[in-house]
């Protein structure tokens, strides 16, 4: 069976997971579009790693159509969201350290509340951060399912960028749960922390 997906406009490494999905599928003829060079490469990487063929990469305006034919079975179905990281240009300004799902110590619902608010009012402020990072049980905040999704969702839509860690996605086992945001390691975020005005959460 011949199925197309279109991961164009998706971070890192979404379109990785994307092809995942559609491979554990009854597919045998499978055609990726991406729109950038990096997840070509990882999506490429990515089927060949599990068994599979490149048949052809076709370059088509700003796209790219990555055909995989499938093999008989996946040779693994394990996948680490850090191998399949873009590269991440500093950004310009502040940039606000999550490090937890709530705010501060005590008790956890009203933490949990007020990140929310945060979260919430950064949509609201006139001088809003040039990037988020989350680590921990931050990532949780990122995820379907989370409350604060829809106001991160926002964010990356005003051009906001995201870094999740992702071995703490690993850690708690979701993902591929993953929606806003895209997944990074500790090398690029230590560099981000260090070298940019910082605000811890």
């Amino acid at each position: 069976m011949k199925k197309t997906i279109d991961a164009s406009g998706q971070a890192c490494p979404k379109p990785v997971l994307m092809t995942k999905d559609a491979l554990e599928t009854e597919v045998s003829d499978l055609t990726v579009i991406v729109d950038n060079p990096a997840a070509k490469e990882n999506v490429s990487r990515f089927a060949l790693k599990q068994g599979h063929q490149i048949k052809e990469v076709e370059e088509i305006g700003s796209k790219f159509q990555i055909r995989i034919i499938k093999s008989g079975e996946n040779v693994s179905s394990e996948l680490d969201p850090e191998d399949y990281t873009c590269e991440v240009v500093p950004a310009k300004g502040k940039t606000v350290f999550i490090s937890k799902d709530k705010v501060g110590e005590g008790d956890d619902e009203l933490g949990g509340n007020l990140m929310k608010a945060f979260i919430y009012s950064l949509n609201e402020v006139e001088k809003t951060p040039s990037m988020l990072i989350f680590m921990n049980s931050g990532v949780k905040l990122c995820v379907e399912g989370a409350e604060t999704l829809p106001n991160l969702l926002k964010l990356e839509e005003k051009g906001i960028e995201m870094l999740v860690c992702g071995t703490c996605l690993n850690f708690f086992g979701i993902a591929e749960k993953l929606r806003v945001g895209k997944v990074s390691n500790m090398y690029d975020i230590a560099s981000i922390l260090t070298s940019e005005r910082t605000i811890s959460i």
